[in-house]
């Protein structure tokens, strides 16, 4: 009895103690023919998320300006919740270090650093912010994510479903081999008791690429943001015009 309680002591203390796995690299989200044998769970996110939505929050969406209340189409903050199915969010760069996991997007604008702090709780009084707060844990070979602390401001799509501060998201990633490919495996829950009816889920895959992630300027033609941004705030007049 001793020998066996020795034994699983052991066995707990080394699996504590293990390296976490090493998925250090640049990733882009799957697509087509990478797909091959994968399963993605409701690939249309836009239709599985309005699905779920209560109705106001169908009723605000419908009354949102797809080109003016786009942030991220003027280099605003877009969040993370969108992320699945766009190549933007899709494409990162993963550095894991001790604390922390850093995922570098490839859509350089101010919401596309998202750390997953590792082996600590969610601090108490939490300010809310595009990316809200990720904490994880290794679980074996699986990477597990809770993340709070989300403000109102984005969406859960591209197709403007709004949300609440309310918004729940739990990940459990893990790296996989498929047809001599290396992927990370996304398997994401969104709750809020606030917007939804119930839960949703999806599952993404990207695939490890074997060359740098390569520079991408949200701005970078200066004269033409100036005149995208103008006409989106054109929009936005007009529409407080006919509101006043």
């Amino acid at each position: 009895m001793k020998k066996s309680l020795f034994l699983a002591i052991c066995t707990l203390s080394a699996i504590a103690h293990a390296e976490p796995p090493d998925w250090s690299g640049y990733y882009m989200l799957a697509r087509g023919r990478d797909l091959a044998g994968l399963n993605v769970v409701n690939p249309d996110l836009n239709n599985t998320v309005k699905e779920h939505l209560q109705p106001w929050a169908k009723l605000k969406m419908e009354a949102t300006n797809g080109i003016a209340d786009d942030t991220g189409a003027v280099c605003m903050p877009s969040g993370i919740l969108r992320a699945p199915g766009t190549p933007f969010s899709g494409n990162y760069l993963f550095l894991p270090q001790p604390d922390k996991i850093i995922m570098a997007f490839w859509e350089a604008n101010t919401s596309r650093v998202r750390r997953i702090y590792l082996n600590r709780q969610h601090p108490k009084d939490l300010l809310p912010t595009w990316n809200g707060d990720s904490v994880g844990r290794w679980e074996g070979d699986t990477l597990v994510v809770d993340t709070i602390g989300f403000n109102d401001k984005s969406w859960l799509s591209a197709d403007m479903t709004p949300h609440t501060e309310e918004t729940h998201l739990s990940e459990r990633m893990r790296q996989i081999q498929q047809n001599g490919n290396t992927y990370i495996e996304l398997i994401g829950v969104v709750e809020d008791r606030h917007a939804l009816t119930s839960a949703y889920n999806y599952t993404r895959y990207y695939k490890k690429q074997t060359v740098e992630i390569p520079e991408h300027i949200c701005a970078d033609e200066i004269e033409m943001w100036k005149q995208w941004r103008n006409d989106e705030l054109k929009l936005q007049y007009q529409r407080a015009r006919e509101v006043k």
